[in-house]
């Protein structure tokens, strides 16, 4: 999660108390949920630039793609064999943790290869991001504003919710509508957080997706 969502959120969970509901349902404002990854992900701008750069960058995708895959199937059957050795009471105990140790070690080497080949397509993906999520506060107040919401809350606070009490699209409307395109060709010496508090890693160029297991 990028800075300027940590801190939205911080605010949504905050905003889950019975006063301040109870104090928004007095002023006849309404209660709602918001995934705002999910209306940053799904907004025309950024799915535009996400298209142009899988097409400009594709040999460099697909070059970190095929060494992601390659490097799973080397990490996958070292934690299924540490599943099975944790699974195994007689296991002992010195022989797990050096199984898991050995996992570690170049799971940490796999991200560290895999980094420098994700590069050249992240950084112009975190400034599309970070051009997209400058305007979110933005977009989420708008929304609050056109739906009569008072208070906001964390997706992952809410036990059930009627698909109408989720703001998540309506964000994304609102971001449409303040963000028309962006540019995925960052200016000379930028880095991502320089030009607001949005830059996300690319969901593409994370380190391979193993469950990291536990030693005893």
């Amino acid at each position: 999660m990028t800075n300027r969502m940590k801190t939205i959120a911080i605010g949504m969970a905050l905003a889950t108390t019975p006063l301040l509901a109870t104090q928004a349902t007095a002023q006849g404002l309404g209660v709602a949920s918001a995934n705002l990854e999910g209306a940053l992900g799904n907004s025309a701008a950024l799915r535009a630039a996400e298209a142009q750069i899988q097409a400009q960058y594709k040999p460099q995708i697909d070059a970190f793609n095929a060494r992601r895959t390659a490097i799973s199937g080397e990490l996958d059957p070292m934690a299924r064999e540490i599943q099975t050795l944790q699974a195994n009471t007689a296991t002992p105990p010195a022989t797990l943790q050096a199984k898991v140790t050995a996992y570690r070690a170049r799971e940490a080497a796999a991200q560290r290869e895999l980094q420098p080949l994700a590069a050249p397509f992240q950084r112009p993906l975190s400034y599309a991001q970070e051009q997209v999520a400058t305007k979110l506060d933005q977009a989420l107040r708008a929304a609050m504003v056109a739906k009569r919401i008072g208070i906001i809350i964390n997706p992952q606070a809410v036990v059930a919710i009627q698909p109408a009490a989720d703001l998540t699209a309506d964000v994304t409307t609102q971001l449409n509508a303040l963000v028309k395109t962006v540019a995925i060709t960052p200016p000379a010496g930028w880095q991502p957080g320089q030009g607001g508090q949005a830059a996300g890693a690319a969901p593409a160029a994370a380190a391979p997706a193993a469950r990291r297991p536990q030693g005893r």
